[in-house]
């Protein structure tokens, strides 16, 4: 009799220890979600490999893996397997590049003469080097991919639904444009700068570069717009469903104060994406209450509050021009494109990358390999440490294998798109959504390198999350 009382008892304590787990879990996955953002905003801004807050974050970021292989299933993985095989095929590419190899092999690449002279002089010849003409910058490469696996993994294993990805998104670009206001009003000497090499007097927000930070807030722009046009579905408070217009706002000022001229442009499309976004819907609820035939849609309510919107927010646009807020639109009328550093570079990246097209120079490897073909004309005192054109830096830097590495997503990306949402009443929203956000992006990274700063490759495999949901269930999102 005891002994069965004994085991009554053991058998309440366990319910009430699962009970305990089952509500401290929730609390648990609010917490991983909160760490990983605060990380990722004070650590994840820059493209430098050397700041010291890219070398606190990869370890850190390490640490998001014992939760997210923890709590992680198998099945958690299907849905993005084309991203983790992108992932895994880049990382192992990478450790390629790294491999010491004989110097016959290294012999025929091209730039190999100057390393062999060099051998020759210090008397070291026959030494086996790796692909990679810069070692440890690919090895701090290797390392990074630590920081978008872990953000990917952490996502799955958690389960986090993609809406709850896009808030967090949204979390970070209100973040990145409060900072920048307050970088406006403290002046080039703030001490709201997160990093030393930063734009000086220009607000680039948790970012080091102000054209980042621009482009994250305008692709935060398009998530406000879709949240908000999901929001009659969802079970948001009335106070998240009361904030997308405000938020909008305030991402969009921050876009304007900036000096980059890419975020500008980018904005003025993400307007135009947003109010194309929008027209569908009202559309619809127009003709589930049977007024369709009654009035013009530009005379009903519904049509003069989206009106009313667009008036509104074209008003604070042409307001800041006028009174000369917007330092990127000065640089649009005064400053001519073929005087751009960039154009001035762009016959020796071409050059670079048809002599390292086969195996590249190894990641990371750039302003190292730059400066055996910088022209004496070019010699400047701030010196170029990225190609400013993504693609073709790409193509230099990692050769035929990444190339058909990352032909291999697009391939699975350009699929999604065009089946994300079908058979849903936000299909053409999200189709949208989705091209003008993936085009903001591929343009942006014509011009500049967004997607070497943690932040934006945390959110890039996010986003791909929300496409494989999209994908897979797109009723449930």
């Amino acid at each position: 009799m005891k002994l069965t009382d004994g085991r009554q008892i053991v058998r309440r304590h366990s319910v009430s220890g699962d009970s305990a787990s089952r509500t401290l879990k929730p609390k648990l996955h609010w917490a991983w979600m909160g760490a990983i953002i605060v990380a990722l905003v004070l650590l994840g801004g820059s493209s430098r490999p050397d700041p010291i807050q890219k070398a606190l974050l990869q370890p850190v970021a390490s640490l998001f893996l014992i939760p997210a292989i923890v709590h992680l299933r198998a099945r958690d993985l299907e849905r993005v397997r084309a991203v983790c095989i992108f992932l895994a095929s880049l990382s192992v590419w990478m450790a390629i590049q790294l491999v010491p190899l004989p110097p016959s092999f290294l012999a025929e690449l091209p730039s190999r003469a100057v390393t062999a002279e060099i051998d020759q002089i210090a008397g070291i010849e026959g030494t086996w080097r790796p692909i990679s003409l810069a070692p440890f910058r690919g090895l701090n490469s290797l390392f990074g991919l630590v920081i978008p696996v872990s953000a990917l993994l952490l996502a799955l294993a958690m389960r986090w639904p993609s809406r709850l990805l896009l808030f967090a998104i949204v979390g970070i670009g209100l973040i990145d444009a409060a900072l920048a206001m307050l970088q406006v009003v403290g002046g080039a000497r703030s001490e709201f700068y997160l990093y030393a090499f930063s734009g000086s007097g220009v607000p680039a927000g948790i970012f080091a570069n102000e054209n980042h930070s621009a482009v994250f807030s305008v692709i935060v722009l398009l998530i406000l717009t879709r949240l908000a046009l999901e929001a009659p579905t969802e079970k948001d408070p009335p106070w998240v469903k009361f904030s997308f217009a405000p938020a909008y706002l305030i991402i969009l000022l921050s876009v304007l104060i900036t000096g980059s001229r890419a975020g500008y442009i980018a904005a003025l499309a993400a307007l135009v994406a947003s109010l194309c976004m929008t027209w569908p819907s009202i559309h619809r609820s127009l003709a589930a209450d049977g007024e369709r035939q009654s009035r013009p849609i530009w005379r009903r309510p519904a049509g003069l509050a989206i009106w009313g919107c667009v008036t509104a927010i074209l008003l604070v646009v042409l307001a800041f021009i006028w009174f000369e807020r917007t330092p990127a639109m000065d640089d649009i009328l005064k400053r001519s494109s073929f005087e751009d550093l960039r154009w001035s570079l762009l016959p020796i990246l071409v050059s670079m990358a048809s002599e390292h097209w086969l195996v590249g120079t190894g990641f990371g490897s750039f302003d190292a390999v730059y400066r055996l073909y910088e022209p004496t004309v070019l010699l400047l005192p701030a010196y170029v440490n990225h190609a400013h054109n993504d693609w073709l830096q790409l193509v230099i830097e990692g050769g035929l294998p990444s190339v058909l590495i990352f032909s291999g997503l697009l391939v699975w990306i350009v699929r999604a798109v065009g089946l994300a949402g079908k058979g849903t009443p936000l299909r053409s929203e999200r189709l949208i959504f989705w091209v003008t956000s993936l085009a903001i992006v591929a343009v942006a990274s014509l011009v500049d390198y967004p997607l070497r700063t943690p932040l934006f490759q945390v959110m890039g495999v996010w986003l791909l999350i929300c496409l494989s949901s999209d994908l897979v269930n797109p009723a449930s999102n």
